[in-house]
């Protein structure tokens, strides 16, 4: 890890030098007035970064930002051209930009707020000279762009791409979530009128609280995905049906509990129920690896035991809730087997 770790700070310092280099080359073969956003906006996109990804999102953000920046800096020039409006705007944008750091995700929102503010620095300071306003926004937008592309050339070529395995790792992560609280489920059923209530109790707030994480502030590999928006919604998707399956955990273990204390289960039953679990386990360990075609061996199985589980239980109208739970999950494995994120992390894992 710490080999690791000083590996990526020396690819940083080599990025920010070689990034620094050709920027203020750049801003000295073309000496204008505004040549100095080249090497500031390098600087600024190269901080922070630590895999190619990290550029391309800070790249991203920084011209996204400078075009909402500048948008709304020449629509304040053309309104309100005097040294008083120039003047109240720009107390508002550096308020503005102030607030903006509050949201780190958020990038692009404090870059056009800082644009927006410097530009009408430069206004009023310029304001007796023949640079107009109009000069100060397009310079800004080109030499932003300019500096922004040479940070994520260079860190293309000398940052380690280090985030390739983090789809399949944040996949395989989410699945050995789900089988951990299913297989307190099954282990509460197999025995539930002596099983400890309060170990029958899944944290619902930490599922619902993982949803959120996964849905707001994806990891940063979603920027390998910038350009394949199919892939990247299809991921969306299968992290909500892993979400959907731990919910259908917590309304199982909601009717393992409801059941009546004299329902006792035979041994057939029991054994059931065991091979439920080893079969899921199974599975999710086959779709681990990438392994379809396993996947789908065991999913037969699992369909042929949860027809004779259902042949069994339909007696008790109190188990009615599990099953419905147990066909439900079966039916969303089949669906992570087929689904697209499954297919497209097979072929990458094919292609390393």
């Amino acid at each position: 890890m710490k080999k690791n770790s000083n590996r990526i700070l020396k690819s940083q310092i080599k990025v920010m030098a070689v990034s620094m280099l050709t920027a203020e080359l750049a801003a000295w073969a073309y000496p204008v007035d505004q040549s100095f956003w080249i090497p500031l906006t390098t600087f600024c996109v190269c901080l922070y970064i630590d895999t190619p990804l990290t550029a391309l999102r800070r790249t991203v953000h920084r011209i996204g930002g400078s075009i909402y920046g500048v948008i709304v800096a020449g629509i304040v020039c053309l309104l309100f051209p005097t040294e008083a409006g120039l003047m109240t705007f720009l107390v508002i944008f550096a308020g503005l930009t102030l607030w903006s750091r509050a949201f780190s995700s958020l990038y692009y929102l404090f870059v056009s707020c800082i644009t927006a503010a410097t530009i009408m620095l430069l206004a009023i300071l310029m304001r007796h000279t023949a640079l107009t306003p109009d000069y100060l926004i397009t310079e800004r937008v080109i030499f932003t762009i300019i500096g922004a592309v040479i940070s994520l050339a260079v860190s293309a070529a000398f940052m380690p791409a280090s985030e390739k395995p983090d789809m399949l790792k944040t996949y395989r992560h989410y699945l050995t979530r789900f089988y951990f609280e299913y297989r307190t489920c099954i282990y509460s059923m197999q025995d539930h009128n002596h099983a400890d209530r309060m170990k029958m109790q899944l944290r619902v707030n930490e599922i619902l609280n993982s949803s959120r994480v996964y849905q707001e502030k994806l990891p940063i590999w979603r920027y390998a995905l910038f350009f394949n928006v199919f892939i990247f919604r299809a991921f969306s998707r299968f992290l909500h049906r892993i979400h959907k399956m731990r919910i259908l955990n917590m309304v199982l273990i909601s009717g393992i509990r409801n059941l009546p204390e004299e329902l006792v289960f035979d041994e057939r039953i029991r054994k059931l129920l065991e091979l439920n679990r080893i079969l899921t386990k199974r599975i999710l360990l086959s779709l681990m690896r990438l392994d379809k075609n396993r996947a789908e061996y065991y999913l037969n199985d699992l369909h042929t035991v949860n027809n004779n589980l259902e042949l069994s239980l339909r007696q008790f109208e109190s188990c009615t809730t599990i099953l419905i739970s147990i066909r439900d999950l079966e039916q969303d494995l089949a669906h992570l087997k087929n689904g697209a994120v499954q297919i497209y992390l097979s072929y990458r894992n094919r292609m390393v």
